[in-house]
């Protein structure tokens, strides 16, 4: 399925920080505990292993459901690869009702924290743009490497870049295996990179077999040319897609591709 791959498009804001992520000096209140600390000593506080990239996303439920959806794809993966923290970035007045939700309770792998907002210099808006949400702001080696706001910088990316080496960081998510395979699918012409691609997207039907990535797998015979399973699978994609009233053309355009080479 044609999925557009986008690049990290960088979110220029006003941040009066030093260079060095330890000398943020704003605070955060773990929504747990209700304790109140300041953002730098979050590795101590929860023994954070700093040697691991950090991924910090803000998320409100009043009116940012895409940033919880984000949030939820990381759930999926394997974070003992990656250090992941949630600020909820909700106004006092709505902080109750949105916390009411539940939303942070699934979020058993992250360090879940809502942000000080106006509290002069130590306010987490005095520092960041909380009106754009999500915030996503990746740390290495505890210093801030990049900053965007993005909907979509889910966890498949991270591999994409490198960020993350291991497949196995998203290994039980059949959306990120299927996203990554479509992307090798669309870029690459290796043989043994598409191959790799092949056993992505199988690990993701086993999972949960979808049009998506049914289709992926499709396209993947035709491009190793392996023709008759890939009129095969595109069959098997389209039945899929019509049982759940999915627009299947670029599945029918594959279709067509695949008997002029039959």
């Amino acid at each position: 399925m044609k999925k557009a791959i986008s690049v990290f498009v960088f979110f220029l804001f006003f941040i009066t920080i030093n260079q060095s992520y330890s000398q943020i000096d704003v605070n955060v209140t773990d929504i747990k505990s209700e304790e109140t600390f300041s953002f730098s000593n979050v590795y101590d506080n929860y023994d954070l292993d700093k040697s691991l990239p950090t991924m910090v996303i803000t998320w409100s439920g009043k009116w940012c459901y895409p940033c919880i959806n984000l949030i939820n794809r990381y759930m999926d993966c394997d974070l003992s690869m990656l250090n992941l923290i949630t600020i909820n970035v909700d106004a006092e007045e709505n902080l109750v009702d949105i916390l009411d939700e539940g939303h942070h309770q699934n979020w058993d792998k992250a360090i879940n924290l809502h942000a000080n907002l106006g509290e002069d210099e130590k306010g987490f808006d005095n520092v960041f743009n909380v009106t754009s949400a999500p915030l996503v702001l990746y740390l290495v080696d505890g210093m801030i490497s990049d900053a965007v706001v993005s909907y979509s910088l889910y966890p498949y990316r991270l591999l994409q870049t490198d960020r993350i080496k291991d497949i196995n960081f998203i290994w039980d998510s059949s959306r990120d295996l299927n996203s990554l395979a479509w992307g090798i699918y669309s870029n690459e012409d290796d043989v043994e990179k598409l191959e790799l691609a092949k056993e992505w997207v199988l690990r993701s039907m086993k999972l949960e077999k979808t049009y998506s990535n049914t289709d992926t797998y499709a396209a993947l015979l035709y491009k190793t040319g392996d023709y008759t399973q890939s009129l095969k699978l595109a069959k098997q994609a389209i039945e899929i897609a019509k049982e759940n009233d999915q627009d299947y053309s670029s599945t029918t355009e594959l279709i067509n591709k695949v008997i002029e080479k039959l």
